[in-house]
């Protein structure tokens, strides 16, 4: 969540923990985590017990009550991919309730609780169902070539999530140090046709076909605008890579990335937002949307 002014209601920081094993059979657990838990503690416990299926979302920031917010993703896996069900409470009456995970309605980046459910629910606690046998996720392009690269034979999920969390450290700042929310923006899909016109004046557009759309990532988009010359993947372009202002910037290794260097307020990162937004729009006629809640 990014604030942009003063909030005129109650925050509750959720801090209800504890993870524990709730069904299991010989090739499958049940794991339900509390909503408090720090997502890569709940990653943790499920690699140590040799469990497959959330590997590949190692060192995602954030706890597992936000994680079916927007149906976390990374390296070629998602939360909708392990997820049984979520717990709730309505913040009206108290009522507890169960979703299913259809019930949850995940998309890319999207749940019922970001659109339909919005403000209405307390998320108290997670449920996951993983595998006992080996599964391992590789497909992902950047992944599979670190684990071919560095001659990493996968003979558990450690193997995996080790991987992921090297690439994730050598890409992205770790926000204790240097404050971000990860990914700021969604990736965008176009029609086929929108595409190919968009590949006619860039052709080195990176592109993958996802359930019918093209995904166009948003990093690569934001990397070809902004104010920064020289730095973009056409010699002489701008780009908004390691851009700063004030207390705020890009971060120079991914563009995905918007830091707080120190004291920035959420209006100032705001005003970023907005200018990136504008000029992604204005070459390619593709509009960016944040990922982060902005309030």
């Amino acid at each position: 969540m990014l604030f942009t002014k003063d909030f005129p209601g109650l925050v509750v920081l959720n801090k209800l923990k504890g993870i524990k094993i709730i069904n299991e059979n010989s090739e499958e657990v049940d794991v339900r985590a509390m909503g408090g838990e720090s997502w890569n503690d709940l990653v943790t416990f499920s690699v140590n017990h040799g469990y497959w299926g959330i590997e590949n979302l190692s060192l995602v920031p954030g706890t597992v009550g936000a994680a079916p917010m927007q149906n976390i993703g990374a390296y070629g896996a998602e939360l909708k991919d392990t997820l049984l069900n979520v717990e709730a409470f309505a913040i009206e009456t108290g009522t507890k309730k169960i979703f299913t995970k259809e019930e949850c309605a995940l998309g890319y980046r999207e749940s019922v609780f970001k659109n339909k459910m919005k403000g209405k629910y307390f998320i108290s606690a997670v449920t996951l169902r993983l595998s006992k046998t080996p599964k391992p996720n590789i497909s992902y392009k950047i992944l599979k070539t670190f684990l071919e690269e560095n001659k990493i034979q996968i003979d558990n999920p450690k193997n995996i999530s080790e991987a992921v969390s090297d690439i994730r450290r050598s890409k992205l700042p770790d926000p204790r140090i240097l404050g971000n929310a990860g990914s700021f923006f969604k990736n965008v899909f176009v029609e086929k046709n929108k595409t190919q016109k968009l590949l006619a004046d860039y052709p080195n557009m990176p592109h993958f076909e996802e359930d019918g759309l093209i995904k166009i990532p948003a990093g690569w988009l934001i990397e070809q605008c902004g104010p920064v010359k020289g730095t973009s993947h056409r010699q002489g372009g701008a780009s908004w890579k390691g851009y700063r202002t004030g207390n705020v910037g890009v971060h120079e290794k991914q563009a995905l990335v918007l830091v707080n260097h120190g004291g920035a307020t959420g209006e100032e990162v705001l005003e970023l937002v907005d200018k990136i937004i504008s000029s992604v729009d204005a070459k390619f006629g593709l509009k960016l949307v944040p990922e982060v809640n902005l309030i």
